[in-house]
């Protein structure tokens, strides 16, 4: 029976009740240790079974987990114990997806997960990531995790419905008081109400013992938590010593064998088990054995002395297989001081660890085998390789405290090296500061003298995507340039071809373009190479090779499962999509960035791709939508200072002001991207807004001002000869000119098949001075094609212009139907795959999403389009110019 959780039950139960309609849910169920979460999901497992919901279960246990995804594959082994295998979370949660989703197509499943507080960190990123795509699944997920630190960590972008599970109401606690003690006298029952503060647990188990309360403490004098360990201990003290012996074995175990128990705790048998068994602190099946609450092993551990609980380490360790895992963790447990032979294997797990996915793991095993290493620089090393490895979990608090650890050491030549590059990639300045810049240089420069050129290019690489945002003083990029021309690694080598871009763009540009032109020619397979050559791209404004490279990227991320690469690639492709006013790209592209960068905890990354969606947004005339994007990414940084995101806000802000009808508010807005003592101003970032300026500056009547800006820009392309900037200047100088006929048609003379919306730009303006002119037969054909592509991109003010010139030539256009229109971006992008013929799974794998959620999407997707099959989609796709 529950007491006072109707509400809880009542989350619980609607959940429930939906799923048989493919509407599956996560909720998860938070709250401190014995508030009865874990009486919330027995009772919504018996609803489940009631209901013939198939129920799936595991339990969090509180000895640390050290191996990645037992608890998912304990949770899933009734469905399968193949399908799941180390990997990285997403990809390994996209395969339990998919077994779920299967299997619950024949019957609905509720997973329950409890005490997930103490699962495995790679089961649980899995699961989260399962619980985020229940929406059209028959699936349940329900989730019960203790109140702290590290459940506040994980719950932190989790994406979950939450529900506090608090202290009971009075007439519950009353109620249950009535029902567990109605003997007590009325003292000890005012006593123990106070004492529990609402707990059901602690109400309980203090009335169990009332006699035993302080009546000189005043209540709440200790943490609930402490006060029911207190109550345990006090129950495990009165046990036979041998049967205490076993309980220390059972809670320092990493298991729950029954066998193994009783053979680490020997000579032990049931009969030793069974006093434990009768005072409720155990339960066992004879196969297994678990504590009847968390707080039950908490309080035998700590209840125990320090040489108690070597002992119940070694004894552990003397049974388990001598060259396992396990065996290593227990007798590193039970070690005081050094011991080399351990340390090197404690050094091995750790590796292995990592290697596995396995990183917290990881972490604390290095950290044991430098703690079992007299020689002070393996000690150091290896405390490196935990600091290097809690930075690949984001654990700045770990990461802090292990670099001053290792600054109390004397380092070598090489260590120091690496301790300055790791201390600044923890401890770093962050977006901007010179201070960042020249330890930038004064690391990579001794890790050269050191002769480790691979090292030398992990530094810069590590550094050089901010040093694009916040470029060094001119004198401090000429010094990382020779740096990196130092650099013993071939010249077409792609992360040497992405470290120059960041770190030299406008210097190098023309050996860049050069560079890249041949790798577009030859692209490496790797996507993660291909992503390196695209950005390099993009740091150059080379858009169209940079389109090429980054769509190889995501493919290649995409089936083999390379979800880091496939984010980072994703965002890079929405930047490129935006500014090039391939808007439906840039929306399905961001909206997908913003989405699995949340997911990850990258807040500036999601940041930048909402960036992106404001700039598309803009673009297809989304006015109020744009200016939503800017002002919440503003607002989202504004707390950091001046940070180099303003400009890409400013130029959001200014292009969406343009697409507005308002040239001169566009104007005025735009222009601080080109002026050095504004905050939005960027020296790269300008190079991809000339075009927006100098059609804002015609429009406005602004010329002469702009034409001072274009002279500059002009400068800057003979020795850095961007190809945006390239493009965006033959349309800004034909803008100017007082005869522009001849400099529009030259512009056009170009090579602009990787430029559509520039080109559709100059034919728009073209086409508008020749009606102007009095020359509508000339102006038609112009005009006709900039409508067009116009029109195929969704740039829907630019195509609405061309359509309103067209007509005052006297010829009338259609504005057609883009029958794709209603559908949301993910739609959008379901569609666009299916119309290529990829099967609902292989579109499934893709996306990370469930074959269900694609059939779901595709069964709301057909009527969107007016179409009845992929091949009808495939039409309405090729109509909309898409």
């Amino acid at each position: 029976m529950l007491f006072g959780r109707d509400a809880e039950l009542g989350r619980i139960t609607s959940v429930l009740a939906r799923v048989s309609d493919s509407a599956g849910d996560a909720l998860v169920l938070r709250g401190a240790p014995g508030m009865g979460k874990s009486a919330l999901l027995r009772t919504a497992r018996e609803l489940a079974e009631e209901q013939e919901i198939r129920v799936l279960s595991v339990t969090g246990v509180q000895a640390e987990t050290r191996l990645p995804f037992v608890a998912l594959r304990q949770l899933l082994a009734p469905l399968s114990r193949d399908t799941i295998t180390d990997g990285e979370p997403h990809t390994v949660g996209l395969a339990a997806l998919e077994l779920l989703s299967s299997a619950a197509s024949a019957r609905p499943i509720c997973l329950v997960v409890d005490d997930a507080q103490w699962i495995d960190r790679q089961s649980w990123q899995a699961l989260a990531f399962v619980g985020r795509r229940l929406a059209d699944e028959p699936l349940i997920l329900l989730v019960a995790v203790r109140e702290g630190e590290e459940a506040a960590a994980r719950l932190a972008g989790a994406g979950l419905a939450e529900v506090e599970v608090g202290p009971l109401p009075a007439d519950a606690v009353a109620s249950l008081l009535d029902r567990v003690a109605a003997d007590l006298s009325p003292a000890l029952r005012h006593r123990v109400i106070a004492e529990a503060g609402g707990n059901p647990l602690g109400l309980i188990e203090l009335s169990g013992t009332a006699g035993e309360l302080d009546q000189h403490a005043p209540p709440g004098s200790l943490p609930l938590t402490a006060r029911l360990e207190r109550t345990y201990a006090t129950v495990v003290a009165g046990l036979p010593a041998p049967t205490r012996s076993l309980l220390l074995v059972a809670a320092v175990d990493d298991d729950d064998r029954l066998d193994e128990v009783l053979s680490a705790a020997g000579p032990a048998t049931t009969e030793t088990l069974q006093p434990a068994l009768n005072a409720g602190l155990l339960t066992s099946d004879g196969v297994s054995v678990q504590f009847r609450h968390p707080l039950i092993r908490s309080a035998v551990r700590q209840a125990a002395t320090e040489a108690e609980r070597l002992a119940a380490h070694a004894a552990l360790a003397r049974v388990l297989p001598a060259d396992g895992d396990r065996n290593t963790w227990h007798r590193a447990a039970a070690t005081l001081g050094i011991d080399e032979e351990l340390g090197r294997r404690m050094a091995e797990l750790a590796g292995r660890a990592g290697r596995g996915g396995a990183i917290d793991t990881a972490v604390v095993a290095w950290q044991r085998a430098a703690e079992l290493t007299e020689d002070p620089h393996v000690r150091v090393d290896r405390l490196m390789w935990a600091v290097t490895t809690a930075m690949k979990m984001g654990d700045r608090r770990r990461s802090e405290n292990l670099l001053r650890t290792i600054a109390g050491y004397e380092l070598d030549a090489s260590q120091q090296v690496r301790f300055l590059w790791i201390r600044e990639a923890v401890l770093g300045e962050g977006w901007s500061g010179q201070t960042r810049h020249a330890r930038l240089f004064d690391v990579v420069e001794r890790i050269i003298d050191e002769g480790d050129d691979e090292l030398a290019l992990d530094a810069l690489t590590l550094f050089a995507l901010r040093n694009w945002w916040d470029p060094p003083p001119p004198e401090r990029r000429a010094d990382i340039l020779a740096l990196i021309e130092r650099l013993a690694i071939p010249a077409d080598d792609p992360r040497l071809i992405r470290v120059l871009a960041h770190n030299a763009p406008t210097e190098r540009a023309a050996q860049l373009v050069e560079r890249l032109a041949e790798k577009v020619a030859a692209p490496p397979s790797r996507p993660d190479r291909l992503f390196e050559l695209g950005e390099a791209a993009t740091a150059i404004g080379d858009h169209p090779s940079a389109a090429l490279l980054l769509a190889d990227a995501i493919a290649g991320s995409r089936f083999n499962g390379h979800f880091n690469t496939l984010l980072f690639a994703l965002k890079s492709q929405a930047w490129i999509a935006a500014h090039s006013g391939e808007v439906r790209l840039a929306v399905v592209a961001g909206e997908e960035a913003q989405r699995l960068s949340l997911e990850v905890k990258d807040f500036v990354g999601a940041i930048s791709a909402k960036l992106c969606l404001g700039l598309a947004e803009a673009l297809r005339g989304d006015v109020t939508a744009a200016t939503a994007h800017a002002d919440q990414a503003d607002q989202a940084l504004h707390s950091g200072g001046r940070h180099p995101f303003q400009s890409v806000i400013t130029m959001v802000r200014g292009v969406a002001m343009l697409a507005d009808g308002k040239p001169l508010d566009a104007y005025e807005q735009l222009r601080r991207i080109f002026d050095p003592q504004d905050e939005a101003y960027h020296p790269y970032v300008r190079l991809v807004a000339l075009a927006h300026l100098a059609e804002a500056g015609r429009l406005a009547e602004r010329l002469p001002e702009l034409d001072l800006i274009v002279q500059e820009c002009r400068s800057l392309a003979a020795s850095a000869p961007w190809p945006v900037l390239t493009v965006h200047l033959s349309y800004a100088q034909a803008l100017l000119a007082t005869d522009p006929e001849q400099d529009f048609r030259d512009a056009l003379k170009a090579d602009l098949a990787g430029w559509p919306f520039e080109r559709a730009r100059i034919q728009l303006a073209l086409g508008e001075w020749l009606r102007r002119q009095r020359r509508p037969a000339e102006a038609r054909p112009v005009l006709r094609a900039a409508w067009e592509t116009l029109t195929a991109l969704g740039v829907a003010p630019w195509a609405e212009r061309a359509r309103r010139e067209l007509r005052a030539t006297g010829e009338t256009v259609n504005r057609g139907e883009d029958r794709t229109g209603q559908l949301t971006a993910q739609e959008l992008q379901i569609a666009q795959l299916a119309a290529r013929g990829l099967s609902n799974q292989e579109i499934a794998r893709q996306l990370y999403v469930s074959p269900r959620t694609v059939s779901t999407h595709l069964y709301r997707i057909f009527p969107k389009v007016g179409v009845r099959s992929r091949a009808g989609l495939a039409e309405a796709l090729l109509t909309s110019g898409m």
